[in-house]
Protein backbone atom coordinates (compact mmCIF):
# COMPACT_ATOMS: atom_id res chain seq x y z
CA UNK A 1 0.00 0.00 0.00
CA UNK A 2 1.48 3.32 -1.06
CA UNK A 3 0.87 6.28 1.23
CA UNK A 4 1.80 9.89 1.67
CA UNK A 5 1.76 11.57 5.11
CA UNK A 6 1.45 15.32 5.63
CA UNK A 7 -0.04 17.79 8.12
CA UNK A 8 -3.38 19.52 7.62
CA UNK A 9 -4.40 21.72 10.54
CA UNK A 10 -4.04 19.67 13.72
CA UNK A 11 -4.33 16.42 11.77
CA UNK A 12 -1.73 14.22 10.16
CA UNK A 13 -3.21 13.01 6.89
CA UNK A 14 -2.37 9.51 5.69
CA UNK A 15 -3.26 9.59 2.02
CA UNK A 16 -3.70 6.11 0.58
CA UNK A 17 -2.61 6.31 -3.05
CA UNK A 18 -3.93 2.87 -4.01
CA UNK A 19 -7.55 2.14 -4.87
CA UNK A 20 -8.62 -0.28 -2.15
CA UNK A 21 -10.60 -3.42 -3.02
CA UNK A 22 -11.28 -6.89 -1.58
CA UNK A 23 -7.69 -8.04 -2.02
CA UNK A 24 -6.06 -4.90 -0.61
CA UNK A 25 -3.89 -5.36 2.44
CA UNK A 26 -3.96 -2.25 4.65
CA UNK A 27 -2.41 -3.87 7.73
CA UNK A 28 0.60 -1.54 7.40
CA UNK A 29 -1.78 1.32 8.23
CA UNK A 30 -1.69 0.21 11.86
CA UNK A 31 2.11 0.54 11.89
CA UNK A 32 1.89 4.04 10.39
CA UNK A 33 -0.67 5.09 13.02
CA UNK A 34 1.50 3.63 15.79
CA UNK A 35 4.53 5.57 14.52
CA UNK A 36 2.53 8.81 14.44
CA UNK A 37 1.21 8.22 17.96
CA UNK A 38 4.78 7.60 19.15
CA UNK A 39 5.59 11.07 17.76
CA UNK A 40 2.65 12.44 19.80
CA UNK A 41 0.58 13.03 16.68
CA UNK A 42 -2.79 11.77 17.88
CA UNK A 43 -5.10 13.52 15.40
CA UNK A 44 -5.02 11.36 12.31
CA UNK A 45 -7.05 11.45 9.10
CA UNK A 46 -7.05 8.67 6.54
CA UNK A 47 -7.68 9.89 2.98
CA UNK A 48 -9.04 7.24 0.62
CA UNK A 49 -8.50 7.15 -3.13
CA UNK A 50 -11.49 7.56 -5.43
CA UNK A 51 -13.20 4.26 -6.12
CA UNK A 52 -11.97 2.55 -2.96
CA UNK A 53 -14.08 0.24 -0.87
CA UNK A 54 -13.50 -1.72 2.30
CA UNK A 55 -13.93 -5.33 3.35
CA UNK A 56 -13.99 -7.03 6.75
CA UNK A 57 -10.18 -7.28 6.91
CA UNK A 58 -9.68 -3.58 6.20
CA UNK A 59 -12.52 -2.78 8.61
CA UNK A 60 -10.71 -4.69 11.36
CA UNK A 61 -7.57 -2.65 10.66
CA UNK A 62 -9.56 0.59 10.93
CA UNK A 63 -11.00 -0.54 14.26
CA UNK A 64 -7.52 -1.30 15.62
CA UNK A 65 -6.31 2.12 14.45
CA UNK A 66 -9.31 3.83 16.06
CA UNK A 67 -8.67 1.98 19.35
CA UNK A 68 -4.97 2.99 19.36
CA UNK A 69 -5.81 6.63 18.73
CA UNK A 70 -8.64 6.64 21.28
CA UNK A 71 -6.29 5.19 23.93
CA UNK A 72 -4.14 8.30 23.52
CA UNK A 73 -7.15 10.64 23.58
CA UNK A 74 -6.79 11.53 19.92
CA UNK A 75 -9.18 11.54 17.01
CA UNK A 76 -9.49 9.53 13.81
CA UNK A 77 -11.16 11.01 10.75
CA UNK A 78 -11.80 9.51 7.33
CA UNK A 79 -11.61 11.61 4.17
CA UNK A 80 -12.98 11.24 0.65
CA UNK A 81 -15.43 8.60 1.82
CA UNK A 82 -17.66 7.37 -1.00
CA UNK A 83 -21.07 5.73 -0.60
CA UNK A 84 -19.59 2.21 -0.56
CA UNK A 85 -17.34 3.10 2.37
CA UNK A 86 -20.20 4.92 4.15
CA UNK A 87 -22.37 1.82 3.77
CA UNK A 88 -19.60 -0.43 5.08
CA UNK A 89 -19.01 1.80 8.11
CA UNK A 90 -22.72 1.80 8.82
CA UNK A 91 -22.97 -1.99 8.60
CA UNK A 92 -20.20 -2.50 11.17
CA UNK A 93 -21.45 0.45 13.26
CA UNK A 94 -18.28 2.51 12.90
CA UNK A 95 -20.11 5.49 11.43
CA UNK A 96 -21.08 6.58 14.95
CA UNK A 97 -17.47 6.39 16.21
CA UNK A 98 -15.34 7.73 13.36
CA UNK A 99 -15.95 11.15 11.82
CA UNK A 100 -16.02 11.36 8.04
CA UNK A 101 -15.36 14.37 5.85
CA UNK A 102 -15.64 14.88 2.12
CA UNK A 103 -12.32 16.72 1.90
CA UNK A 104 -9.29 17.84 3.89
CA UNK A 105 -10.66 21.39 3.95
CA UNK A 106 -13.46 20.22 6.26
CA UNK A 107 -11.07 18.94 8.95
CA UNK A 108 -11.17 20.94 12.20
CA UNK A 109 -8.47 23.61 12.28
CA UNK A 110 -5.58 23.61 14.70
CA UNK A 111 -6.41 25.04 18.11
Amino acid sequence: MQTEIYPKGKYQVIKIKDVLNLTSDIDSLEDIVTDLINENRIYIAIHFSDGSYLCSRSGATLIRCWELIKEHKGSLALLNVNQDIHDFLSIIDLDSLIKTFDSEDQLPAAE
